[in-house]
């Protein structure tokens, strides 16, 4: 399969709550970067509002941020969708690359300077459906390059520096995350849950 400018990194090889396995290098990264800088999206902030609190997943969350007392200011992530804010071959060709049978959902998270998604897991209310297909399988692919002050936090693993491209395979597709901008530009990421 065709993946031009594969990436090796060592310090990837001893993580613990995912794996990496090589960068994405089918479509230009940049190109869609750049489709999506000036687009609004959907954010995701404290505002309870923006939530569906019929599912007390979403409460728990909340709870937990309002106990740690997270700033509620700097909380805020804004996420984009296939076919609204960028094209479904984009995802389809990550889930070929993947050997992905199908695809639960995919959407690109954007991280502005200066702001946070605090530590949590996804609430997601398809689960079971997605479940009756079997294992659900959980990528996240970094879109930018290497940029200072650009920090993901997965389980007990910490990816930063990480070339553009860079594929991790989490073994945990609810495992708690964080991602955090302490940089001077958008961190831009891609996720995926298939089967």
């Amino acid at each position: 399969m065709d993946n031009p400018g594969s990436v090796y990194d060592k310090r990837l090889l001893n993580l613990k709550s995912c794996a990496f396995l090589n960068a994405y290098r089918r479509k230009n990264l940049k190109e869609i970067i750049e489709l999506l800088k000036d687009k609004q999206g959907t954010d995701v902030t404290t505002d309870p509002s923006r939530w569906n609190l019929d599912n007390s997943e979403y409460g728990k969350i909340h709870a937990i941020w309002k106990e740690a007392n997270f700033n509620p200011a700097a909380m805020k992530w804004t996420n984009y969708y296939p076919e609204k804010d960028f094209s479904q071959e984009f995802v389809n060709d990550v889930a070929f690359y993947l050997r992905l049978s199908g695809v639960h959902r995919a959407w690109i998270s954007r991280v502005d300077p200066g702001y946070y998604a605090p530590w949590h897991w996804d609430v997601d209310d398809n689960e079971q459906e997605y479940l009756k297909q079997g294992e659900i399988k959980r990528y996240s692919i970094m879109l930018g390059d290497k940029t200072p002050g650009h920090i993901f936090m997965l389980g007990e693993d910490y990816l930063y520096d990480c070339a553009q491209g860079s594929i991790f395979r989490w073994y945990n597709h609810n495992e708690w995350h964080s991602g955090i901008n302490a940089g001077m530009t958008p961190k831009f990421m891609f996720h995926i849950l298939g089967y």
